[in-house]
Protein backbone atom coordinates (compact mmCIF):
# COMPACT_ATOMS: atom_id res chain seq x y z
CA UNK A 1 0.00 0.00 0.00
CA UNK A 2 3.02 2.16 0.83
CA UNK A 3 4.62 1.28 -2.50
CA UNK A 4 1.31 2.48 -4.50
CA UNK A 5 1.23 5.93 -2.37
CA UNK A 6 4.68 6.66 -3.26
CA UNK A 7 3.74 5.94 -7.00
CA UNK A 8 0.98 8.41 -6.43
CA UNK A 9 3.24 10.72 -5.20
CA UNK A 10 5.76 10.54 -8.10
CA UNK A 11 2.74 10.65 -10.78
CA UNK A 12 1.58 13.76 -9.18
CA UNK A 13 5.04 15.43 -9.26
CA UNK A 14 5.54 14.43 -12.84
CA UNK A 15 2.30 15.87 -13.90
CA UNK A 16 2.92 18.76 -12.11
CA UNK A 17 6.45 18.92 -14.15
CA UNK A 18 5.05 18.65 -17.08
CA UNK A 19 2.83 21.65 -16.21
CA UNK A 20 5.40 23.80 -15.02
CA UNK A 21 6.85 23.35 -18.18
CA UNK A 22 3.69 24.41 -20.30
CA UNK A 23 3.27 27.20 -18.11
CA UNK A 24 6.75 28.69 -17.89
CA UNK A 25 6.31 29.35 -22.16
CA UNK A 26 4.16 32.31 -21.97
CA UNK A 27 2.01 32.60 -25.37
CA UNK A 28 1.91 28.75 -25.99
CA UNK A 29 -1.30 27.49 -26.95
CA UNK A 30 -1.44 24.82 -24.49
CA UNK A 31 -1.13 27.32 -21.88
CA UNK A 32 -4.84 27.43 -22.03
CA UNK A 33 -6.11 24.26 -20.49
CA UNK A 34 -3.76 23.94 -17.68
CA UNK A 35 -5.18 24.18 -13.96
CA UNK A 36 -4.24 27.48 -13.26
CA UNK A 37 -6.89 28.70 -16.02
CA UNK A 38 -9.46 26.16 -13.47
CA UNK A 39 -8.26 27.01 -9.91
CA UNK A 40 -7.11 29.82 -7.77
CA UNK A 41 -3.99 27.34 -7.44
CA UNK A 42 -1.44 26.22 -9.57
CA UNK A 43 0.81 23.18 -10.39
CA UNK A 44 3.75 25.44 -7.81
CA UNK A 45 1.62 24.35 -4.59
CA UNK A 46 1.64 20.78 -6.29
CA UNK A 47 4.95 20.74 -6.54
CA UNK A 48 5.88 22.43 -3.25
CA UNK A 49 3.48 20.32 -1.48
CA UNK A 50 4.52 16.95 -2.85
CA UNK A 51 8.34 17.74 -1.96
CA UNK A 52 7.28 18.20 1.54
CA UNK A 53 5.10 15.03 1.67
CA UNK A 54 8.11 13.05 0.15
CA UNK A 55 10.36 14.58 2.36
CA UNK A 56 8.67 13.16 5.64
CA UNK A 57 8.61 9.71 3.45
CA UNK A 58 12.13 9.67 3.19
CA UNK A 59 13.43 11.60 6.08
CA UNK A 60 10.53 11.31 8.42
CA UNK A 61 11.79 7.80 10.41
CA UNK A 62 15.64 8.72 9.77
CA UNK A 63 15.01 12.03 11.97
CA UNK A 64 13.81 10.03 14.60
CA UNK A 65 16.17 7.61 14.56
CA UNK A 66 19.31 9.79 14.21
CA UNK A 67 19.09 13.76 14.28
CA UNK A 68 22.58 14.31 13.23
CA UNK A 69 23.08 11.82 10.51
CA UNK A 70 19.42 13.27 8.97
CA UNK A 71 19.68 16.73 9.30
CA UNK A 72 23.47 15.95 7.49
CA UNK A 73 22.10 14.69 5.03
CA UNK A 74 19.22 17.25 4.73
CA UNK A 75 21.60 19.95 4.45
CA UNK A 76 23.51 17.83 2.13
CA UNK A 77 20.56 17.76 -0.47
CA UNK A 78 20.35 21.61 -0.24
CA UNK A 79 24.11 21.69 -0.86
CA UNK A 80 22.82 19.84 -4.12
CA UNK A 81 20.07 21.89 -5.07
CA UNK A 82 22.03 25.02 -4.43
CA UNK A 83 24.74 23.50 -7.20
CA UNK A 84 21.54 22.48 -9.43
CA UNK A 85 20.40 26.03 -9.39
CA UNK A 86 23.78 27.92 -10.44
CA UNK A 87 24.32 25.39 -13.01
CA UNK A 88 20.96 25.90 -14.41
CA UNK A 89 21.10 29.57 -14.03
CA UNK A 90 24.11 29.92 -16.07
CA UNK A 91 23.17 27.32 -18.95
CA UNK A 92 19.88 29.98 -18.61
CA UNK A 93 21.96 33.11 -19.48
CA UNK A 94 24.27 31.63 -21.75
CA UNK A 95 21.14 30.56 -23.46
CA UNK A 96 19.31 33.74 -23.73
CA UNK A 97 22.53 35.44 -24.72
CA UNK A 98 23.50 33.48 -27.61
CA UNK A 99 19.88 34.03 -28.81
CA UNK A 100 20.07 37.53 -28.10
CA UNK A 101 23.23 37.72 -30.04
CA UNK A 102 22.61 35.75 -33.50
CA UNK A 103 18.50 37.01 -33.59
CA UNK A 104 16.83 40.60 -33.51
CA UNK A 105 15.23 39.93 -30.36
CA UNK A 106 16.06 40.81 -27.16
CA UNK A 107 15.90 37.80 -24.63
CA UNK A 108 17.78 39.79 -22.15
CA UNK A 109 15.08 42.42 -21.20
CA UNK A 110 15.31 43.62 -17.93
CA UNK A 111 11.73 42.46 -16.87
CA UNK A 112 13.04 38.73 -16.49
CA UNK A 113 15.67 40.00 -14.45
CA UNK A 114 17.98 38.39 -17.37
CA UNK A 115 19.69 41.85 -17.81
CA UNK A 116 21.64 42.52 -14.41
CA UNK A 117 24.60 39.82 -15.05
CA UNK A 118 25.74 40.93 -18.52
CA UNK A 119 25.36 44.88 -17.41
CA UNK A 120 27.32 44.11 -14.10
CA UNK A 121 28.83 40.93 -14.50
CA UNK A 122 30.71 41.06 -10.78
CA UNK A 123 27.35 42.53 -8.94
CA UNK A 124 25.34 40.06 -10.85
CA UNK A 125 27.36 37.29 -10.28
CA UNK A 126 27.77 37.96 -6.80
CA UNK A 127 24.05 38.24 -6.51
CA UNK A 128 23.47 34.76 -8.05
CA UNK A 129 25.73 33.50 -5.60
CA UNK A 130 23.79 34.67 -3.05
CA UNK A 131 20.82 33.81 -3.94
CA UNK A 132 19.29 37.61 -4.35
CA UNK A 133 19.05 37.69 -7.77
CA UNK A 134 17.10 35.69 -9.58
CA UNK A 135 16.03 34.73 -13.11
CA UNK A 136 12.48 34.38 -13.83
CA UNK A 137 11.43 31.09 -14.24
CA UNK A 138 14.26 29.73 -12.63
CA UNK A 139 13.25 30.96 -9.17
CA UNK A 140 11.75 27.96 -7.49
CA UNK A 141 14.86 25.77 -6.86
CA UNK A 142 16.01 28.69 -4.48
CA UNK A 143 13.15 27.98 -3.12
CA UNK A 144 13.45 24.81 -2.41
CA UNK A 145 16.82 25.51 -1.49
CA UNK A 146 15.76 27.28 1.56
CA UNK A 147 13.23 24.71 2.09
CA UNK A 148 15.00 21.75 2.82
CA UNK A 149 17.43 23.51 4.82
CA UNK A 150 14.11 24.69 7.16
CA UNK A 151 13.00 20.79 7.03
CA UNK A 152 15.40 19.39 10.02
CA UNK A 153 13.39 22.78 12.28
CA UNK A 154 10.60 21.30 11.17
CA UNK A 155 10.82 17.67 11.72
CA UNK A 156 12.06 18.94 15.11
CA UNK A 157 8.61 20.75 15.96
CA UNK A 158 6.40 17.31 14.73
CA UNK A 159 8.68 15.38 16.96
CA UNK A 160 6.41 17.32 19.73
CA UNK A 161 2.86 17.15 17.86
CA UNK A 162 2.46 17.04 13.94
CA UNK A 163 -0.21 20.34 14.41
CA UNK A 164 2.35 22.16 16.73
CA UNK A 165 4.53 21.79 13.72
CA UNK A 166 1.66 23.32 11.44
CA UNK A 167 0.90 25.51 13.91
CA UNK A 168 4.02 26.98 14.29
CA UNK A 169 4.71 26.98 10.68
CA UNK A 170 0.89 29.19 10.25
CA UNK A 171 2.41 31.55 12.56
CA UNK A 172 5.02 32.48 10.67
CA UNK A 173 2.93 32.57 7.46
CA UNK A 174 0.79 34.92 9.13
CA UNK A 175 3.58 36.98 10.50
CA UNK A 176 5.36 37.11 7.10
CA UNK A 177 1.57 38.28 5.37
CA UNK A 178 0.84 40.89 8.31
CA UNK A 179 4.03 42.16 8.70
CA UNK A 180 4.99 42.36 4.87
CA UNK A 181 8.22 40.10 5.29
CA UNK A 182 10.08 38.56 2.20
CA UNK A 183 13.73 38.32 1.11
CA UNK A 184 15.00 41.35 -1.00
CA UNK A 185 16.77 41.05 -4.03
CA UNK A 186 19.79 42.27 -5.14
CA UNK A 187 21.66 44.19 -7.00
CA UNK A 188 17.76 44.53 -8.84
CA UNK A 189 15.57 45.73 -6.26
CA UNK A 190 12.40 43.79 -5.40
CA UNK A 191 11.95 40.61 -3.36
CA UNK A 192 11.92 36.91 -4.23
CA UNK A 193 8.99 35.56 -6.40
CA UNK A 194 8.30 33.03 -3.85
CA UNK A 195 8.17 34.68 -1.17
CA UNK A 196 10.06 31.91 1.75
CA UNK A 197 8.35 32.90 4.83
CA UNK A 198 4.98 32.50 3.36
CA UNK A 199 5.49 29.26 0.60
CA UNK A 200 7.14 27.61 3.99
CA UNK A 201 3.75 26.80 4.89
CA UNK A 202 2.86 24.82 1.73
CA UNK A 203 5.50 22.76 2.43
CA UNK A 204 5.14 22.25 6.13
CA UNK A 205 1.38 21.20 5.11
CA UNK A 206 3.27 18.26 2.42
CA UNK A 207 5.35 16.85 5.97
CA UNK A 208 2.84 16.97 8.25
CA UNK A 209 0.37 15.09 5.72
CA UNK A 210 3.62 12.68 4.67
CA UNK A 211 3.85 11.71 8.22
CA UNK A 212 0.09 10.98 8.32
CA UNK A 213 0.32 8.88 5.13
CA UNK A 214 2.82 7.09 7.00
CA UNK A 215 0.81 6.44 10.43
CA UNK A 216 -3.18 6.81 10.80
CA UNK A 217 -4.06 7.88 6.84
CA UNK A 218 -5.78 11.12 5.57
CA UNK A 219 -9.30 11.49 7.52
CA UNK A 220 -12.22 11.24 5.28
CA UNK A 221 -15.14 12.88 6.23
CA UNK A 222 -18.32 13.10 3.92
CA UNK A 223 -18.90 16.70 4.90
CA UNK A 224 -15.16 17.99 4.34
CA UNK A 225 -15.54 15.95 0.93
CA UNK A 226 -18.21 18.10 -0.13
CA UNK A 227 -17.63 21.15 0.58
CA UNK A 228 -14.10 20.72 -0.92
CA UNK A 229 -15.81 19.53 -4.21
CA UNK A 230 -17.72 22.48 -4.14
CA UNK A 231 -15.38 24.81 -3.40
CA UNK A 232 -12.72 23.26 -6.42
CA UNK A 233 -16.12 23.46 -8.89
CA UNK A 234 -16.74 27.23 -7.68
CA UNK A 235 -13.26 28.47 -7.67
CA UNK A 236 -13.05 26.51 -11.67
CA UNK A 237 -15.83 28.68 -12.70
CA UNK A 238 -14.80 31.88 -11.25
CA UNK A 239 -11.00 31.52 -12.74
CA UNK A 240 -12.47 30.06 -16.07
CA UNK A 241 -15.00 32.97 -15.81
CA UNK A 242 -17.95 30.13 -16.11
CA UNK A 243 -15.89 28.69 -19.26
CA UNK A 244 -16.04 31.59 -20.63
CA UNK A 245 -19.92 32.10 -20.47
CA UNK A 246 -19.05 35.33 -18.17
CA UNK A 247 -16.46 37.70 -19.01
CA UNK A 248 -15.11 39.98 -16.30
CA UNK A 249 -15.75 37.53 -13.24
CA UNK A 250 -12.70 36.46 -12.32
CA UNK A 251 -11.19 40.06 -12.70
CA UNK A 252 -13.84 41.34 -10.72
CA UNK A 253 -13.60 38.37 -7.88
CA UNK A 254 -9.76 38.61 -7.83
CA UNK A 255 -10.64 42.19 -6.52
CA UNK A 256 -12.03 40.42 -3.17
CA UNK A 257 -9.75 37.54 -3.21
CA UNK A 258 -6.18 36.96 -1.27
CA UNK A 259 -5.02 35.43 -4.54
CA UNK A 260 -1.24 37.02 -4.60
CA UNK A 261 1.21 34.54 -5.74
CA UNK A 262 4.48 35.33 -4.34
CA UNK A 263 3.30 35.86 -0.41
CA UNK A 264 1.09 32.52 -0.95
CA UNK A 265 -2.52 34.31 -0.78
CA UNK A 266 -4.98 32.49 1.46
CA UNK A 267 -7.25 31.65 -1.23
CA UNK A 268 -4.32 29.74 -3.04
CA UNK A 269 -4.05 27.67 0.03
CA UNK A 270 -7.97 26.78 0.10
CA UNK A 271 -7.97 26.06 -3.32
CA UNK A 272 -5.37 23.50 -3.32
CA UNK A 273 -6.20 21.30 0.17
CA UNK A 274 -9.67 21.38 -1.21
CA UNK A 275 -8.74 20.15 -4.60
CA UNK A 276 -5.78 17.74 -3.22
CA UNK A 277 -8.42 16.23 -1.08
CA UNK A 278 -10.85 15.50 -3.69
CA UNK A 279 -8.31 13.81 -5.71
CA UNK A 280 -7.08 11.59 -2.85
CA UNK A 281 -10.76 10.66 -2.40
CA UNK A 282 -12.02 10.57 -5.49
CA UNK A 283 -9.75 7.91 -5.93
CA UNK A 284 -8.50 9.22 -9.54
CA UNK A 285 -4.95 8.02 -8.90
CA UNK A 286 -6.13 4.78 -9.09
CA UNK A 287 -8.05 5.01 -12.04
CA UNK A 288 -5.41 6.61 -13.68
CA UNK A 289 -2.87 4.02 -12.51
CA UNK A 290 -4.30 2.03 -15.22
CA UNK A 291 -3.29 4.37 -18.56
CA UNK A 292 -0.38 4.62 -20.09
CA UNK A 293 0.16 7.74 -18.73
CA UNK A 294 0.60 6.42 -15.29
CA UNK A 295 4.27 5.10 -16.21
CA UNK A 296 5.01 7.90 -18.06
CA UNK A 297 4.23 10.73 -15.38
CA UNK A 298 5.67 8.43 -12.79
CA UNK A 299 9.36 8.29 -14.30
CA UNK A 300 9.40 11.67 -14.66
CA UNK A 301 8.23 12.54 -11.26
CA UNK A 302 10.94 10.02 -9.68
CA UNK A 303 13.66 12.01 -11.34
CA UNK A 304 12.32 14.91 -10.44
CA UNK A 305 15.62 17.01 -10.14
CA UNK A 306 17.03 16.03 -13.59
CA UNK A 307 13.59 16.36 -14.78
CA UNK A 308 13.01 19.93 -13.43
CA UNK A 309 16.51 21.03 -14.76
CA UNK A 310 15.28 20.09 -18.20
CA UNK A 311 11.91 21.64 -17.85
CA UNK A 312 13.80 24.33 -17.64
CA UNK A 313 16.16 24.55 -20.52
CA UNK A 314 13.50 23.17 -22.68
CA UNK A 315 11.11 26.30 -21.18
CA UNK A 316 13.87 28.61 -21.85
CA UNK A 317 14.31 26.93 -25.77
CA UNK A 318 10.48 27.14 -26.36
CA UNK A 319 10.15 31.21 -24.87
CA UNK A 320 12.80 31.93 -27.84
CA UNK A 321 10.95 29.82 -30.63
CA UNK A 322 7.71 31.59 -29.59
CA UNK A 323 9.51 34.87 -30.84
CA UNK A 324 10.30 33.54 -34.01
CA UNK A 325 8.23 33.61 -37.43
CA UNK A 326 7.84 30.35 -37.51
CA UNK A 327 5.63 30.28 -34.40
CA UNK A 328 2.11 28.87 -34.16
CA UNK A 329 -0.67 26.43 -32.58
CA UNK A 330 1.29 23.68 -34.27
CA UNK A 331 4.46 24.35 -33.65
CA UNK A 332 3.39 24.68 -30.08
CA UNK A 333 1.96 21.74 -29.80
CA UNK A 334 4.74 19.69 -31.53
CA UNK A 335 7.38 21.46 -29.35
CA UNK A 336 5.99 20.25 -26.11
CA UNK A 337 5.07 16.47 -27.60
CA UNK A 338 8.81 16.50 -28.78
CA UNK A 339 9.77 17.58 -25.21
CA UNK A 340 7.66 15.07 -23.04
CA UNK A 341 9.67 12.59 -25.18
CA UNK A 342 13.07 14.00 -24.54
CA UNK A 343 11.94 14.64 -20.89
CA UNK A 344 11.25 10.63 -20.68
CA UNK A 345 14.49 9.27 -22.18
CA UNK A 346 16.55 11.96 -20.15
CA UNK A 347 14.66 10.78 -16.78
CA UNK A 348 15.35 6.84 -18.07
CA UNK A 349 19.04 7.26 -18.86
CA UNK A 350 19.71 8.83 -15.57
CA UNK A 351 17.44 6.11 -13.50
CA UNK A 352 19.75 3.58 -15.48
CA UNK A 353 22.74 5.41 -14.37
CA UNK A 354 21.80 5.47 -10.94
CA UNK A 355 20.76 1.88 -10.99
CA UNK A 356 24.46 0.44 -12.79
CA UNK A 357 26.61 3.49 -10.84
CA UNK A 358 26.51 1.39 -7.57
CA UNK A 359 26.92 -1.98 -8.87
CA UNK A 360 29.81 -0.49 -10.45
CA UNK A 361 31.29 0.80 -7.50
CA UNK A 362 31.18 -2.64 -6.06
Amino acid sequence: MQGKRVEGIDFWRGAALAIILVNHIPGNVLGAITPRNFGFSDAAEGFVFLSGVSIALAYGEKFRRNVVDAAASLYGRALRLYGAHLGLTTAALALYGVASYFTPWDFLGSENSRAAPFADPARGVVGILALSHQVAYFNILPLYVVLIALAPALFACASRGGLRMLAASAAVYAAARLLGFNVPTWPEPGYWYFNPFAWQFMFALGIYCGGALKTRGVPYHAIAYRLALAFTILSSLVVSNAFGLAPGLVDAAGRYLDWDKTDLGVVRIIDFVALAYVLHFSKITAALSQTRLFPFFTLLGRNGLSTYSSVSLLSALGQILQEASLASPALDVIFIVACLGLLRRIAAAVEQFTLVAPAAAE
